[in-house]
C-alpha cells in the first residue's frame, strides 16, 4: 500500500474539503484528487461518495478509515517518542561507573544532577573500567565515569578529573621511595580491566621494572584488608584512601615518580546529539570544574 496516498485519504477525511486537506498536505488538489482515485484503484472500490454538499464514506471507506485513523494516530505517538529521546521525561538515563567512583563521589554527583535536572530518571551501572567501556560501546549505558584506558575510535571522551595515586601498606618502610624499590616488594592490585591495575603496571613496564610478586584482587574493600594484614601494599587513588589515612588504617609511602591517573566521562560520537546526554554531559563536567 502507498500511504502517501492512505495519508491524501486521511487527510480529505478529516478535513471534509479537498482544498483544506491539500493545504495541510502542501500539495495541489489536482495531485491529491490524484492520490485518492490511485488508493481508490488499489483497493478496487470507491471510497468517498462526492456530492455538492459534503463528502461521505462509503461502507468501504469507513472501514479503511477506522485502520488509517489508528495507524497515524500510532505515527503521533511515535513522534512523541522521539521527541522525548531528547528529553529526560520517557527514558531513563544508564550511568556506568567504577567502584571506587560510584562510591566515594557519585552520590554528590547524583544529588547535583537532582538539583538540576529533577524529572531526570538514573540508573547507574558499575564494574571495572574495561567493563563499564564495553557497556558503552554496546549502548548499554548512555555515558560512563572510569579511569582512562584505551578508548575506541567512536568512543569521546572528557578529563574531569586528575587523580594522584597514593601508595599504601602496613610495614614501616621509608618515607619516600622510587617504583624500582617496590619491584620485589608484593603489590596487590586490581584485577584486569582496571583502569588503575592497567596504568600501575605500564608505569614499571615503561621503566623495566619488573612486578611479578603481585596478587590480583577484584573488590576493593578486599584489597585494602589485605594491606593491613600486612600481606603488601597497594595503590588507590587519592579519593577513595584519604579518609582511611587520616584514621590511621595505613601509612602512606611518597612515591617519588608523580602517579596521577585521568578520570574520564565517556559516551559514544553517535549520541553525540542526543540533547538530553549533553546536558549530563555538561552537568557533569561543571561538578568537577574547580579542580580542573
Amino acid at each position: 500500500m502507498n500511504f502517501i496516498q492512505l495519508k491524501a485519504f486521511y487527510a480529505i477525511v478529516n478535513n471534509g474539503s479537498f482544498t483544506r486537506a491539500a493545504a495541510e498536505l502542501h500539495v495541489s488538489q489536482p495531485a491529491l484528487s490524484m492520490q485518492l482515485q490511485g488508493l481508490e484503484k488499489y483497493c478496487a472500490v470507491p471510497l468517498l461518495k462526492r456530492t455538492k454538499k459534503k463528502l461521505e464514506l462509503t461502507q468501504e471507506g469507513e472501514t479503511l478509515y477506522a485502520y488509517a485513523k489508528r495507524i497515524f494516530d500510532l505515527e503521533g505517538e511515535m513522534e512523541n517518542a522521539i521527541q522525548d529521546f531528547n528529553t529526560f521525561q520517557a527514558s531513563t538515563m544508564i550511568v556506568g561507573s567504577t567502584q571506587l567512583f560510584a562510591h566515594y563521589m557519585l552520590p554528590g554527583i547524583i544529588l547535583k544532577l537532582k538539583e538540576t535536572f529533577p524529572e531526570l530518571k538514573l540508573h547507574l551501572e558499575t564494574g571495572l573500567s574495561k567493563d563499564i567501556l564495553k557497556k558503552v560501546v554496546n549502548f548499554e549505558c548512555h555515558v560512563g565515569i572510569i579511569g582512562r584506558i584505551a578508548y575506541p575510535g567512536n568512543v569521546i571522551f572528557k578529563q574531569i578529573s586528575k587523580q594522584k595515586l597514593v601508595f599504601i601498606t602496613n610495614e614501616k618502610m621509608k618515607q619516600r621511595i622510587h617504583l624500582k624499590d617496590l619491584s620485589n616488594y608484593p603489590i596487590i592490585l586490581r584485577e584486569d580491566g582496571s583502569a588503575t591495575r592497567e596504568y600501575i603496571t605500564n608505569e614499571f613496564a615503561r621503566r623495566n621494572i619488573p612486578l611479578d610478586n603481585h596478587i590480583s584482587s577484584q573488590i576493593p574493600s578486599a584489597i585494602k584488608r589485605m594491606v593491613q594484614l600486612g600481606m603488601g601494599g597497594a595503590f588507590f587513588p587519592e579519593y577513595a584512601i584519604k579518609e582511611d589515612i587520616k584514621l590511621g588504617k595505613f601509612r602512606q609511602v611518597e612515591v617519588a615518580e608523580n602517579l596521577y591517573l585521568s578520570i574520564d566521562l565517556i559516551y559514544l560520537l553517535e549520541r553525540k546529539k542526543l540533547k538530553a546526554l549533553q546536558d549530563i554531559v555538561s552537568a557533569v563536567t561543571q561538578c568537577f570544574s574547580p579542580q580542573m
